[in-house]
Formats: C-alpha cells, structure tokens, sequence
C-alpha cells in the first residue's frame, strides 16, 4: 500500500508536487506552534485570542515565502542532503522569528488557568525546534519513499546490482557513494581510503578500509569495480591508487576531473572507465591568464590546421580568451565544419556582445594569394601556425608533400605575417625536430629556422615556436592505435621494447602553447615541460589492464591481449629529446623554458629554399632529402636513408593539411 503510494507520488507533476509539499509544511507549521503552547503551558492548549491567529499566519505567510527564496520546494526529494538541511535549518528560523516579531507588534494574550498572561517568548523558541524536526522528518521520510518507489520502477533489489568499492572517502567519494546507494544497479560494498584516520569508520553507509585491504575485499565481497574517486589528488597519488589495483583484474572507472565537473555533486552517470590521461594527468599549475588575455582579447586571429588536433583545441581555447574575430583555415572540408559546429555550441552559451566573429575558410596554407588575402580583408592581427604533416613513416613515403607543406607552408604564412607586420606569429613544433632522424623531423627544423630567419629580419612581428611532443588522442596517436587494438581483441602492436616518447594531454598543451607564443619577442624556441618520457611497452601494458583485460605473456599464457614487438618503423627514433643544445633559459612559468639554439639568417636560408622549391617542382626525392642533410647540418641530425617506398607523383587524391 505505502509502496503503491509512492510510486504514485513519483508519477505526479512537479507543480503537483510543490502544492503536496507546501500543505505539508503549513501542517507542520500549525501543529509545531500548537505543540510548543502545550509543551511551554505543561497541558495541552488551544489559543482563543484570534490575535494569536493573525501572528501565525503571518509567520506561516513569511515561513513558506522564505522556504520558496531557498529554493526548498525545487529540491529533487531523493537527492535530499545536507545542504537541504541547512536550509531548512534557516527556514524553521526564519518562521519562528517572523513569530516573535509579529506577537510582540500584535501584542495577544492567553487565559490559562482563569489568569490573562501574555504569550510567552519561549514558545518562538520552541516553534523554531519543532517545526525544524517535523519539516526535517517530513522531507527524510518522503525521500526514503521516493528512493524506494524508483529502485522498485527500476526492477532491483538490494544486493542485485553490481558490486562496487569507492576509492577516496572526500566529498566527491561520498557524494557518489549515495547515488550509488540509491541506484539499484549497484550495491555498494566499502570504501578504500589513504588516510589512516578514516579507517574503520563509514561513509554512505558502507565502511571504510585501508588499501591494503583490496585484495581481500574482492575476494570475499565479490567486487567486480572500482570507481576511483580523487579529482583533487595529484599524478603521483592518483598513480598510486591505480597500481594498487591493476593486479587485481576489476574494472576500474574513475569520477571526473574538478577540471571538468566543478559542480560539486557526482552521480554514478558522471563515472567513466579510466583512460591514459587519467595516468598522465599532472599537477595542475595556474596559467597566466592576464599574459594571454593581453594577446589575444579583442584581436583578430587566424589558425592554419584550424581543424586538427592541435588547432581545433587552440580555437576553443582562443575563443574562451576573447577574440574579437578567429578566422579558422583548413584544407579539409570535414575537419572545417566539425570545429565551426563545435565553436558555435560554445558560442551560444556567450552573452550576444561577447562572441567573438567566426570566420571558416577551406584552402591551403601552400595558396600565397589566399593567405595574404586573408590577412588583409581580415585584418587579422595574430596568427598560430598549426598546419603540418606530423606522421613519420608516411612522411618518410611522401617526402615531396611533406617538406612542401611543413617547409614552404610555413615560409608563405610567416613571410605574409611579416610582410603585413603582424602583432604575432607562433609556429607549432615538435621534439621530433630535435637532432631529426626522419623526413618528417627535419622538415619541422627547417621551419623553425625559417621562422627564426624572419624573426631576426621583421623584428616589427614578434615571432616565436612552441616544441613539444606527442600529445594524447591527437589523430593517429599511438592512444587511438592501441584502443582501437584493444577493441578487436589484440595483438598491440608495439614498435619496440625500451621506445619512449614524451606525452601531455591537448587541453594542457595548447593552453601553454598561447601563454608561449604571448612571451615572444624574436624567435625564441619555446619548450614545453613534458614531465618523464613514457615508456610505450608500458603505456600498452596500462591500457589493456584499465580496459578490465589481462597481458597475454610468457608469465600469464593464459591472458587476454597479447604485446608483439613489430620493430621501429622508417624514420622513428628510439627515444626523442627536447632541446638541440643544453643551454636552457626559465621563463616566468614554470613549464615553459627557452631554448638557445643555431639559426640561420634569412639570406643565407633563402637558397635552400629556392632549390627545395625546384626539387619540389621536379619531385626529386633525393636531392629533397639532401637539401635537407644540408639545412639541419651533421651535427644536428642525420637522415636516415631513403627506403623503397611508393613514390609521391604517384600518389593521387586529395591531401588534407591539418
């Protein structure tokens, strides 16, 4: 019966709702300031002075008008907690101060016992108790109905959903614990907390345990996940926690980053499975938001590769900065539209004089015509360069498209920047234009050379590149190789046992990408922290197990996925470095470091250039890569040689430059 009530109560509007819970409270009212008469009299008592009746409707009148302002009556009753509490707390002493305040203007008496007394100003006091527990108890026992109504719809049990343990007791781990609780497709078992102080108390109604009772609580409590509750904790924390639990075979899921839910409640909709830049993710430092807001707020700025990786984050960075126009240049059509759609949804939620211009334009960065237009009719102000071909192996087969777009690309956008004296100019580099190896890394040297070559001859345009390596989920990572690997059932693919690389997350790389390019004047070569080089075997090892899988391997032949050793692809390195030189400068943010290096003047550049557009015309391979040998100097680099590969001119189709 109560429960067939519930349900029905749940099935009722909202309007019909707040009316259900507005009768309630002035029943509540009226009978706590009956009671509290009865309880300060010492017998039961019914005023008769009508001016008793007249100060408690006012009070009930400013009660209910107060419990409304806080917004008591839009609260969802089964996610009843102690922020409701408080508020009721200031309801209740609202309502019985509105009492006193109305008894001592109205001044009413009562007859007790054949005397005429005035009303006691205890009874406010007591008003303000009773009415706080009986609308506390009220709310309680109609949350526990609602709860229960909902896990009934739901068609669980208590003890029928997937067994969970909590990872962190904070206020995160907590919050989640009671929507877990309420979830009938889960049950929550325990949480697992570092802090000795916590251990052996509860939390949501489950207890709370030391790590090193992990092991154990899945084995008898039949745990099947973990949600990992630490969005504050710093990378070591968070690495420490998933090491505990990667020998343990469970799913492992993990809450939102503060980053990305700042609301402060996590249901269990807001759990995801655990990825790599869970793993990668540093400790946060604050960016220096006025250096970027000075150049870029109210500018009008032009992004090549507007729809890679790279670009389209810089675009939703930049437009968070306040630009007054972005114009977004890609070649591919479809990378084009996918970064607009996703600028205009982030637009919409601008105030109307806040948004900034946008302007998408499809072309190539090797059109000198369009680019300079662009600058002109745009009169665009500051330009990130992020067009490059960056994939070694395929660039190692497409010399010819690769130098021309990553060399002479980048010559015509920065030769335009300087010849329109722009503000700024900052290339996107790579670790991999380091001592290169590959045809691909070279190119990438080249092009800062000639952005260092312009800088020294335009200083009127603060020129400036940005280098760092790989960056999680960019196109064709090797993230994106292995998840998609791993989804197919294996084997992952990995080049080489002891091969490392460098790795940030896009989000983190492009936010110091703008506050590096705010910081040139001449050319510098900005470096990025990119914390310790991963070791990729291991990156592979992690994926499989946070995919709830085991490593297929001498030691286990009975695993899962299975790690093959393929060996290093044309032009790749075993590991990759940062800096030509050692000579590194600080900078006025702790991730950002300049690097000083050979340049070569713009005079002395310009004929390599000239032959490397002549060997382009005539698609000589050869004399492309000895070009480049003799750009990049012995000492900093020497190709490897070329291999038998498909040669460009017979490679047709449309290119994509992003």
């Amino acid at each position: 019966m109560i429960s067939r009530l519930a349900q029905r109560l749940t099935m009722v509007s909202r309007a019909q709702k707040r009316t259900i819970l507005i009768a309630y409270d002035l029943t509540a009212m009226a009978v706590a300031l009956l009671a509290s008469f009865s309880a300060r009299l010492g017998e039961a008592y019914w005023p008769d002075n009508p001016l008793v009746f007249v100060a408690a409707a006012v009070s009930f009148a400013i009660g209910i008008a107060g419990l409304y302002y806080l917004q008591i009556y839009r609260i969802v009753l089964r996610f009843f907690d102690l922020r409701t509490v408080s508020r009721i707390l200031f309801g209740s002493a609202l309502t019985a101060t509105a009492w006193v305040i109305a008894v001592y203007f109205l001044r009413p008496t009562l007859v007790v016992d054949g005397l005429v007394i005035a009303v006691p100003r205890s009874v406010g006091f007591i008003f303000g108790g009773f009415l706080f527990v009986l609308l506390f108890m009220g709310r309680y026992a109609m949350a526990l109905l609602v709860s229960g109504a909902h896990q009934n719809r739901g068609g669980g049990r208590r003890g029928d959903g997937i067994r969970v343990a909590i990872y962190g007791a904070n206020s995160a781990g907590i919050s989640l614990g009671d929507s877990v609780r309420r979830d009938p497709a889960y049950q929550l078992c325990a949480f697992v907390e570092d802090d000795e102080r916590l251990h052996g108390q509860m939390a949501a109604g489950a207890p709370i345990y030391a790590p090193s009772a992990l092991p154990a609580l899945v084995r008898e409590q039949d745990i099947s996940e973990v949600f990992l509750a630490m969005p504050k904790a710093t990378r070591s924390q968070r690495l420490a926690a998933i090491a505990r639990l990667n020998p343990l075979n469970i799913q492992v899921k993990t809450v939102p980053s503060a980053e990305e839910i700042v609301s402060g409640r996590f249901m269990v909709s807001d759990v995801r499975p655990i990825e790599v830049n869970d793993l990668l993710r540093r400790d946060p430092v604050e960016p220096l938001t006025e250096l970027i807001r000075r150049s870029v707020q109210g500018r009008s700025i032009l992004v090549t590769g507007a729809g890679g990786s790279i670009g389209s984050e810089i675009c939703r960075q930049l437009v968070q900065a306040g630009p007054g126009k972005l114009v977004l240049l890609d070649h591919s059509e479809f990378a084009l539209y996918t970064i607009e759609q996703q600028l205009n949804e982030m637009l919409a939620t601008f105030a109307e004089g806040k948004r900034p211009q946008l302007v998408p334009v499809i072309g190539s960065i090797l059109n000198e015509e369009l680019v300079r237009e662009l600058i002109r009719a745009e009169a665009v102000d500051t330009i990130y360069h992020a067009a490059a071909y960056k994939h070694v192996p395929l660039i190692e087969d497409n010399e010819v498209a690769g130098v021309e777009n990553n060399v002479i690309g980048t010559l015509v956008v920065a030769r335009a920047a300087a010849e329109a004296k722009l503000t700024r100019c900052t290339m996107i580099s790579t670790d991999k234009a380091v001592r290169p190896e590959s045809v691909m890394g070279a190119s990438k040297r080249v092009a800062e050379l000639v952005i260092q070559g312009l800088a020294e001859a335009h200083p009127e345009t603060r020129f400036g590149i940005v280098r760092f390596g790989n960056v999680l989920d960019s196109s064709g990572s090797v993230v994106q190789r292995f998840r998609s690997q791993i989804r197919r059932g294996g084997p992952v693919t990995v080049t080489h046992r002891d091969v490392t690389r460098f790795f940030m997350s896009i989000p983190e790389a492009t936010q110091l990408v703008l506050q590096a390019g705010a910081m040139a004047e001449r050319g510098e070569v900005f470096v990025l922290d990119m914390g310790e080089p991963i070791r990729i075997a291991d990156l592979a090892e992690h994926m499989i197990r946070l995919s709830g899988m085991t490593v297929k391997d001498e030691s286990n032949p009975a695993g899962d996925i299975e790690i093959t050793y393929v060996g290093l692809r044309p032009g790749e390195k075993l590991y990759e470095e940062l800096f030509v030189g050692q000579e590194v400068v600080p900078t006025d943010h702790p991730r950002i470091n300049k690097a000083r290096e050979r340049s070569l003047s713009f005079a002395a550049l310009e004929r390599h250039l000239e032959a490397m557009k002549a060997a382009i015309a005539r698609r000589d391979r050869d004399a492309l890569r000895a070009i480049l040998q003799e750009v990049i100097a012995p000492d900093q680099g020497v190709l490897a040689p070329a291999h038998a590969a498909v040669k460009d001119a017979a490679v047709a189709g449309p290119r994509t430059v992003h």
